[in-house]
């Protein structure tokens, strides 16, 4: 029987000379051995571990399995693998409505935010201020870059991905488990180009933050249809302990998608909430601190984030800020904030109480000194 492997891990905050290698020469601890250097390209290296673990060559296959696959792309700096470099030929992205400010009905914060530049051909470039801003930004190679240039390059980098989970995938079909394992496809947070003014992730906005959520498991849950609840990350524990048979080690802020994942379109009586702290965690988020402590290093400040159905609520958490409400069907930009509109205002203050009983819910002690709203 091969040995069983546990752990195959790049610990970047361990080894900060390495921390950049997102793509190569990753320094690799297996099974908490002395970490050495691997070489090749990243993704199609995890993919290769974790379609060997599936079919049974790094574990004991007579036992139940969890894997967790952590695919280090499409971090900064976007680097494609060779095989996808002339991907997407002469691609051309439009220009989001919003990337120069001012930005009318946001926060103060957002009137600064100005990745881009307009360009001498007309389209958006990488703004000198933000240059070196991300893991890997070169000025003698980057300067002058367009919109479009940075967004083939990142959707190059992302195809080793998708033949990379399609692989998974298939392992799994190959070696019989398809319909015994529950598959759950997440990401990090959204990263913004252009839209809004960033190129960044981090910001209250969909294109800033929100991550895909697909949820497989043939013949047991619904395929092919979409589930328009709003839910987080935070529910993503408690499914796999109910699905696992086990009771919660601990309380848990998240809830049991299972009613979900069988019944799309079941309503849903949770509400999912993001409050942003920035660098800030654990006891060092129960006071709310002022400007500039409650920034991160981006210049975004805390904020409430709060969805529920077809709208999203922002409470910024800092004095004198409007707050915002978007309706995402109608809006999905998040352009047109109407949250000052005076038929909105039972909406604002009904979505405002959701949040402040979330924090109660979840025993966030910031809720006893929340900046006063702007009215």
């Amino acid at each position: 029987m091969p040995k069983p492997c546990a752990q195959i891990v790049w610990n970047r905050p361990k080894h900060p000379a390495n921390a950049p290698n997102y793509y190569h020469d990753q320094l690799i601890s297996i099974d908490g051995a002395e970490p050495k250097v691997v070489t090749g390209y990243s993704t199609d290296n995890y993919t290769r571990w974790a379609t060997d673990y599936i079919k049974g060559t790094k574990r004991d296959s007579t036992k139940p399995w969890y894997l967790w696959l952590c695919y280090g792309g499409v971090h900064a700096p976007y680097t494609p693998a060779d095989r996808h470099l002339k991907d997407y030929p002469d691609a051309k992205v439009a220009t989001p409505a919003d990337i120069y400010p001012p930005r009318e009905g946001k926060p103060s914060y957002m009137q600064k935010i100005a990745a881009w530049e307009k360009g001498p051909e007309g389209e958006p470039v990488l703004s000198d201020k933000a240059m070196g801003s991300e893991v890997g930004d070169d000025p003698q190679r980057d300067q002058g870059r367009s919109l479009s240039s940075w967004s083939r390059q990142y959707h190059q980098a992302v195809r080793a991905l998708d033949e990379g989970i399609g692989q998974v995938l298939a392992a799994l079909e190959e070696s019989g488990q398809l319909a015994n394992t529950l598959v759950v496809l997440t990401s990090d947070q959204g990263y913004a180009w252009g839209q809004h003014g960033f190129r960044a992730k981090l910001a209250p906005y969909d294109a800033n933050i929100r991550s895909p959520l697909i949820i497989s498991m043939p013949g047991t849950l619904p395929e092919g249809k979409v589930c328009r609840s709003p839910v987080g990350g935070a529910d993503i524990a408690p499914t796999f302990f109910s699905f696992a048979g086990l009771d919660l080690p601990w309380d848990m802020h998240g809830h049991d998608l299972t009613p979900l994942l069988k019944n799309p379109d079941t309503a849903w009586p949770h509400t999912t909430m993001l409050p942003f702290t920035a660098d800030k965690f654990g006891a060092d988020c129960d006071v709310v601190p002022p400007p500039p402590g409650n920034r991160h290093k981006t210049g975004i400040p805390w904020y409430l984030m709060l969805a529920e159905g077809r709208h999203k609520y922002i409470r910024t958490l800092e004095s004198g800020e409007p707050e915002e409400l978007y309706d995402l069907l109608t809006d999905p930009e998040e352009l047109t904030n109407l949250a000052a509109r005076p038929e909105n205002s039972d909406l604002v203050k009904k979505l405002r109480a959701a949040a402040i009983a979330e924090l109660n819910r979840t025993g966030a002690k910031m809720v006893n000194s929340l900046p006063a709203v702007k009215e």
